[in-house]
Formats: C-alpha cells, sequence, structure tokens
C-alpha cells in the first residue's frame, strides 16, 4: 500500500499540480518545512517508486516521526487525512475544502516565553509561525516550558548563530519522543551527554576527525550505547575498521553489524571483509554487465548477499556474469534469474560453470551431427535443445532409436518436424529398442517426402567451436528442468 495517494476526489496526472488554492491561502502562512512536506507528498502521490514513510523520509533528510507530525499538523488544516493503519497512510484532499484559518494559540499565556525564547536566539528576530513552533511542543508533545528553552539555549551553544529554528525543533522532538519532556529530564539528558563527551571524542579521533560533536552525533551515539548496549571499544573498533570518515557512515556499519548481531571483534572483522568482498563482487558483475551504479548498497543488499548465502563461489558469479553479456542478458533482474537457475543445477563454482559449458557444448555436437544428417546447416538453438532433452530424458528413447529414426527422416519435407512426428510415434508405441524401430509401422504415409531433396552425407565433419559460440549456449540454463 502506497504511503500517499489521491483521494477519489483528485484526479492524478503525469505531471505535479499544485491548487492555486493552496499557492495563495497556505503557501503564505505554513512554514517551509511543512510545504516541503506537502508538496513532496503531492508528488509521491503519482510516483510509484519507493512511496513509503522510510523512502519519504530519507528523500527529505527528516525522521519519520517528524514527517509524521507534519502530516498530522496538515490534517488539523484539512488538507489530507493521515490513515491511522499499518503502514500508516497519507490520503491527500482537494485544498478548495481546507479550513484557510491556521491553528491560533492563546499567545497571552506565552508572553514570558516568547521574550525568554528571543533573549536565547539572539538579534535573529524570532517569526509568529516559528514561535507557533515551540508552541506545538508544549501543546501537543506536552514539554515543559522551561524545558523547551534549556533545549533552545543549549542548540545555541553549540551551533552558534547558525542554530535555525527547524533544528531546534529536531533537537527537541527527538528528546521529546525519548521521553525528555520535564526541565529535569533535560537536565539529566545534557549531564548524560557530558559524561559520554571524552567517549565521544574517542571515537571522532579513530575517524580522524577534530572537532565537537554535534547534538546529531550525541543522539546516535546515546541510540548505540544506551539503546542498543554496544560498548564503546566496539564503536571505535567499527570505526577504525570501516575506515568511517563521517558520523552518518558509522551510523550505517553500526546499523548493520547490530541488525546482523555481529558484536564481537572477530565477528565484525569478518562480516566487514565479507561486506567489502560482497561490494568488489558487485562492481565486477555491474561492469560485466554494461552497467553503471553510483551506490552499489542496493546491489549487495538485493542480489549479492543472496548469491553469497546460496554458497557460489565469487569467480563463478563473476564467469558467469562475462557470459550473460555476451548472450544480451544486461539486467540485474536478468542475471538474477539465471543465477537461480544455476543454482536449481547445482552449478555453483567455477568448475562447475565449465564442465555445464562442456555438457552443453557436447551435446551441441550430437545435435549439430544431426541436423547435418538431415540436411540442415545452422548453428544449435534453444528449441533444439529443448526436443532433444525431451525425446532423451522424457520420452526415455535411446541414442540408437534417434539414430534410425534420423536415417529414415533424411531427405523428408521439414526433415526435423517429420523426425520429432516419428520419435514420437516411438514414445506412444512403447518403442524400447532399435531393432523394435525398424518394425515398427508409421501410422502417417511417406506423401511428405520431399521428391526433389537431396540425400545428406552420412556423416558429419568435425566442427571446431568458437568462443562466442560456447558463451552463447548461456541462454539453455532457463530451460532446464529439475
Amino acid at each position: 500500500m502506497a504511503f500517499c495517494e489521491f483521494s477519489s476526489e483528485v484526479v492524478a496526472s503525469t505531471s505535479t499540480q499544485i491548487d492555486n488554492f493552496f499557492l495563495s491561502e497556505f503557501l503564505p502562512q505554513l512554514d517551509g518545512t511543512y510545504v516541503k512536506v506537502y508538496l513532496y507528498g503531492l508528488y509521491k502521490c503519482s510516483a510509484s517508486k519507493d512511496n513509503t514513510l522510510a523512502g519519504f523520509a530519507k528523500s527529505l533528510q527528516m525522521s519519520e516521526d517528524d514527517v509524521i507530525s507534519v502530516f498530522y499538523y496538515l490534517q488539523e488544516l484539512g488538507l489530507v487525512n493521515v490513515i491511522n493503519i499499518e503502514p500508516i497512510m497519507i490520503r491527500y484532499l482537494p485544498p478548495k475544502n481546507a479550513t484557510i484559518k491556521m491553528k491560533k494559540y492563546n499567545v497571552d499565556k506565552y508572553s514570558g516565553f516568547n521574550i525568554s525564547a528571543q533573549e536565547l536566539i539572539g538579534s535573529k528576530m524570532l517569526t509568529p509561525r516559528e514561535l507557533e513552533e515551540f508552541y506545538y511542543l508544549i501543546e501537543n508533545l506536552h514539554m515543559e516550558k522551561e524545558a523547551v528553552l534549556k533545549i533552545i539555549e543549549y542548540c545555541v551553544r553549540i551551533k552558534g548563530k547558525s542554530a535555525s529554528v527547524s533544528y531546534i525543533m529536531a533537537v527537541a522532538k527527538n528528546w521529546a519522543y525519548d521521553g525528555v519532556l520535564t526541565s529535569e529530564d533535560v537536565d539529566t539528558r545534557l549531564e548524560e551527554q557530558e559524561r559520554v563527551t571524552g567517549d565521544i571524542v574517542l571515537v571522532l579521533k579513530s575517524m580522524g576527525i577534530k572537532r565537537q560533536a554535534s547534538v546529531d552525533e550525541y543522539q546516535m551515539y546515546l541510540t548505540w550505547t544506551k539503546g542498543m548496549d554496544i560498548p564503546l571499544e566496539i564503536i571505535v573498533h567499527i570505526a577504525k575498521k570501516c575506515k568511517c570518515k563521517t558520523f552518518s557512515r558509522l551510523n550505517e556499519m553500526v546499523q548493520k553489524c547490530y541488525s546482523s548481531r555481529v558484536l564481537s571483534v572477530k565477528e565484525i572483522d569478518e562480516y566487514i571483509e565479507s561486506l567489502e568482498e560482497m561490494y568488489f563482487l558487485a562492481k565486477e558483475v555491474v561492469k560485466k554487465l554494461g552497467l553503471w551504479y553510483d551506490n552499489l548498497e542496493t546491489v549487495v543488499d538485493t542480489y549479492v548477499v543472496n548469491w553469497c548465502n546460496m554458497g557460489f563461489e565469487k569467480d563463478a558469479i563473476i564467469r558467469l556474469a562475462d557470459y550473460a553479456f555476451r548472450s544480451n542478458i544486461r539486467t540485474l533482474d536478468g542475471f538474477n534469474n539465471n543465477i537461480n537457475s544455476m543454482y536449481r543445477l547445482g552449478v555453483l563454482t567455477s568448475a562447475g560453470v565449465d564442465g555445464y559449458i562442456d555438457d552443453i557444448a557436447k551435446l551441441d555436437g550430437v545435435i549439430v551431427k544431426m541436423l547435418h544428417e538431415l540436411g540442415i546447416e545452422r548453428s544449435v538453438v534453444s528449441s533444439d535443445r529443448n526436443m532433444y532433452k525431451i525425446w532423451v530424458y522424457e520420452w526415455n528413447l535411446s541414442q540408437d532409436i534417434i539414430d534410425y529414426a534420423v536415417s529414415i527422416s533424411r531427405g523428408k519435407y521439414l526433415a526435423l518436424q517429420y523426425l520429432n512426428r516419428v520419435l514420437s510415434e516411438y514414445h506412444v508405441g512403447g518403442v524400447k529398442t532399435k531393432a523394435e524401430a525398424e518394425k515398427f509401422k508409421l501410422s502417417f504415409v511417406a506423401s511428405d517426402t520431399k521428391k526433389s531433396a537431396s540425400t545428406a552425407p552420412k556423416s558429419a565433419k568435425k566442427r571446431e567451436y568458437s568462443k562466442s559460440e560456447l558463451d552463447s549456449l548461456f541462454d539453455d540454463i532457463t530451460e532446464i528442468k529439475i
């Protein structure tokens, strides 16, 4: 189910249409973040790719909770409906039916708060809309006024003049969702951060970073150590092992290790080494298929991890990717289908791939000889292989019977089709030996013979296969039935 969608009253189109009523009545009053979320959601209503809450939040570089919070406010205005199902869904409504008046707060009871907040912010004047953001924390998230003021003070101390209201709101909301609602809670959180300052310095040092940690980095560190119970030495080891240069990259690797349940030094070393190998493999496969990806993470997570879990040798995968390209299989999905077919065959190693190709080459040699005997001069195609396998593996006809049927089909009109009809009658008639085939009376008449057809030689010329011909055998993989 899509995260954002149109109501039945709104018609989607190939372009994103913005109602003039929204532009004239809502855009001038809404904070930039709210406008951004509304417009991006409007676009996602008609965009099927990654239409999820997680993808939405990642694209806007917001937390999922903040995105939902904005949509709840837009719901108060009548612009959307927030449907509380799992997963949550946002339904866009026609702006003309929305409430023009923005939610109003009792400003009188915030006069003292406004003065204190402005003093903390400094020379930059707070707008009425920015002050309403703080009121939202107090009335909707139930934070104490003093708690909000302490958070403002803290953010200004950390960020200086660059401490925007949106940044302060992001910190305050994160803390509120963690249960930091009172002045005492804020003091406790700040004391907690003070205690881990030395630890975070060690983490930053392990990444070659010489500066003070940001609020977001403190939050990440507390999540790792407090929420996930990961020791400092393990975090430092991950930072060094992965050569992380940013906290966001470190956070990504810590999350990966945690979700994969690898939290000892030995396990982490093995896991990261395997990841490095998988990224190398992804790079090689993509290159062999003639593709390009700026970020290989999706390739690794979607395909390479599964291939490695199947037990494929890395050299086998690279070799198969090379064969796939030469066989005009040039998408990851197409290649993945062939990998799955090879897995069903049990061909997981380079030696296995070579053996399989050799077997196909031998089979093609038999079929080429058969076609030559029938007077047909061309390369072997998949339908030839399929037909031959049916004769041998499903109809259980011996090579002697097939050779005899070839001999009596030689010179006939559409000789290959004639041969198939002959062998079909042998199968239905229960013919088990060449002697039985010689005595078997065919039900169809010999009028199929093309009188002008010349008799083909009884022996086939020896033929050497080129590399490209062997590569073309790759398309046979998907035809195998187990």
